[in-house]
């Protein structure tokens, strides 16, 4: 709770910057993408974290001094879903596992914004993304069997349901690198579109007995994001 307090008050600190504004607020949705954990050589092993996950977020972008416009905070809010599973199947045992885990995290976006001139079409920006998990949860099962010969049955297995949180998977932060551009550029309109990459390095730490012995994965996600009213950002800084 102390957590979540000290974040809703942080940010409404930094909303409540005399700072010009892009628009009212942003909304969109990111697609992340954990890198180097695919299927090894082993055809009697399947693992994946893939093929379900998504990410929303709410933010607002501001520009911190009139001198230098090009310098652009942005606080906001993020909720993100990752699955993975596993299959693995030999002649001695084997084992199936499903996990689903949930995060919620604030975060702050240090970007320089590339605007070429007034009013031309698309602008670019690139700068750090760091984030805070404010709570984050894993669920799911897994099992297990091994053949046993000093039994009457021949083996022996077993079976796990979970649910905890997700800390072993999301950590507690994370930071990374993020380059976006504006199709409509400075235009005057009401809706924003917005494209932007993402790169965050060690930012899970997998289910996967081939994947996890190289450690802690890096991620990367495409976002696609419109933001929501006026261009009031645009007036004269001189």
């Amino acid at each position: 709770m102390t957590r979540l307090l000290f974040t809703i008050l942080f940010c409404v600190t930094v909303l409540s910057l005399s700072a010009q504004e892009d628009s009212y607020f942003t909304i969109g949705a990111g697609y992340p993408l954990i890198i180097g954990t695919g299927n090894n050589d082993d055809s009697h092993y399947y693992y994946s974290s893939n093929d379900s996950k998504y990410s929303v977020f709410l933010e607002k972008e501001l520009q911190l001094l009139n001198k230098l416009p090009e310098l652009r905070l942005t606080p906001g809010f993020s909720y993100t879903q990752i699955n993975e599973k596993y299959d693995l199947s030999a002649l001695g045992g084997g084992g199936t596992g499903n996990y689903e885990h949930n995060a919620l995290s604030t975060y702050l976006k240090f970007v320089y914004k590339i605007d070429r001139n007034p009013y031309m079409i698309t602008d670019f920006y690139f700068g750090i993304h760091a984030g805070y998990y404010i709570h984050s949860k894993t669920t799911g099962s897994k099992s297990s069997w091994q053949v046993n010969y000093d039994s009457d049955e021949g083996h022996y297995s077993n079976y796990e349901e979970f649910d905890t949180d997700g800390k072993d998977f999301f950590h507690s932060n994370y930071i990374g690198i993020v380059l976006g551009f504006r199709p409509l550029g400075d235009a005057d309109y009401f809706f924003q579109p917005n494209i932007e990459f993402g790169l965050y390095p060690a930012f899970a730490t997998v289910n996967s007995y081939y994947a996890s012995r190289e450690g802690k994965k890096s991620m990367f996600q495409i976002s696609v994001s419109v933001g929501l009213g006026n261009k009031s950002g645009n007036t004269s800084t001189e």
